[in-house]
């Protein structure tokens, strides 16, 4: 039987809220006359768990970020020879995203380039020397080695994206598993306790469209190697195709005895297709718009009860005028407003119950360490213009509301339960969305 409204019980304990809102970019270094201790705080509000640096560079443009390219500029010169490496800039660049509360997850390799030729998007010229450099960067940040330090970065990803030719990877997908294969083994034989992963493709689509996945799965099954986590992205506008992947890709890795692999989907956002003007100015139903940034939310919520170990979102520092929680003169767009949302609700740790027989309108609710409650409600283009919910066990009770919709970036306002729980709110017209983030008074 259907639930005639949305229902949280707060009687009723579900374990607790994950915090799987990772993202990719941190705080942008470059942001003009904008003041970057700024950029710092702001990122920080979000409590962005873990921090993805593929495409760094991109975000911080004339910056020599993260790429293996950048540290190790000629790849001619000696490997182990410190003075050959340049680590300046990805430390000010990391150390600011540690300053944010977030850890980090690197990315070795190239970013993604979107250029007339193609400079990096090529296998290395010596796998077992890529492999070395790899280490010394490893040593760099975990061991302190070349100036240092000991930040215990656990995640580290070999390349990206190597199911797209041209622009990440000029080869096929057996070079791919060779690379990988020769890194991982080297990388784990010196680092034991740091988690190695990929293959990083842009699409895996589970019983549909998955040759290149079950290509990776079967080299590192029959040639044993390391495979700490699967990665892979994710672009998408319908919540049933996002949310129930991870699902689908635990299956596949089962399949293939990685039983205990860890899933990271570390680049996803809303998608309406295609890389057209609309999609990057619009700001209803394009990437910087309401609809995109109460996807993610929803999304997030929908993912809790998935075996998906951290999703990323891509992104969450600026990229262009689009892509993440600030367009490109720093300005706030709404997606930084709706994972500030998420970011309150994930303090109560303490999750309860909430049912919605609706995916579109996702409900994710608990209970704070004061013991107060919270609901975070996210209405993604359900149509309802107006939402009722019943909040069980908390009958007669006084709630802070903020409201974050197309009109509304934060408003604050107060709403009161019935003494059956109920409470009406705002919802969104056709077409558009919203986030409703309860927080008992």
């Amino acid at each position: 039987m259907k639930n005639e409204i949305p229902v949280v019980d707060f009687t009723r304990k579900n374990g607790i809220i994950r915090r799987l809102n990772g993202g990719n970019l941190g705080p942008q270094m470059t942001r003009g006359n904008i003041d970057h201790g700024l950029a710092v705080t702001e990122f920080s509000e979000l409590e962005i768990p873990i921090t993805r640096l593929h495409d760094s560079p991109l975000g911080n443009p004339g910056m020599r970020l993260v790429d293996t390219q950048h540290i190790f500029g000629n790849f001619r010169a000696d490997a182990q020879n410190p003075d050959n490496y340049y680590f300046i800039a990805t430390d000010d660049h990391l150390r600011d995203i540690r300053a944010a509360g977030s850890e980090i997850f690197f990315r070795l390799g190239t970013s993604i380039e979107h250029t007339t030729n193609n400079y990096f998007a090529f296998p290395p010229q010596d796998y077992e020397k890529w492999a070395d450099v790899c280490v010394n960067i490893i040593r760099h940040y975990n061991e302190g080695w070349n100036n240092g330090f000991s930040w215990n970065i656990i995640y580290w990803e070999i390349w990206n994206e190597p199911d797209i030719t041209k622009q990440m990877w000029n080869s096929s997908m057996e070079e791919y598993c060779r690379l990988y294969e020769v890194t991982a083994k080297k990388i784990k034989a010196r680092f034991p306790n740091v988690k190695v992963g990929g293959p990083v493709l842009s699409y895996v689509h589970p019983g549909n469209n998955d040759t290149l996945a079950r290509l990776f799965l079967e080299y590192c099954r029959d040639h044993q190697v390391p495979l700490d986590f699967f990665s892979w992205h994710r672009y998408a506008s319908d919540m049933k195709e996002i949310v129930v992947e991870p699902t689908l890709v635990r299956g596949l890795l089962d399949e293939y005895e990685f039983t205990e692999t860890e899933l990271h989907l570390n680049e996803w956002h809303y998608w309406i297709g295609g890389f057209s003007k609309p999609a990057y100015f619009d700001l209803v139903d394009g990437l910087p718009g309401i609809n995109a940034a109460v996807f993610a939310t929803a999304v997030i919520s929908a993912w809790q009860d998935t075996p998906l170990t951290m999703g990323y979102h891509y992104t969450v520092g600026q990229l262009s005028s689009a892509w993440g929680a600030w367009d490109a003169w720093g300005e706030r767009l709404k997606l930084f407003y709706t994972l500030k949302a998420f970011a309150k609700i994930a303090r109560c740790k303490e999750r309860v119950e909430a049912v919605s027989d609706d995916i579109n309108v996702q409900l994710l609710a608990g209970i704070g360490p004061d013991g107060k409650r919270s609901v975070l409600i996210s209405n993604f283009k359900s149509g309802n213009a107006e939402l009722k919910i019943r909040l069980k066990g908390a009958e007669n009770t006084r709630f802070r509301l903020v409201r974050i919709d197309l009109d509304h970036d934060w408003e604050e306002s107060e709403c009161t339960t019935d003494a059956q729980g109920v409470v009406n709110l705002p919802g969104a017209g056709e077409g558009l969305s919203s986030a409703l983030l309860l927080q008992e008074a």
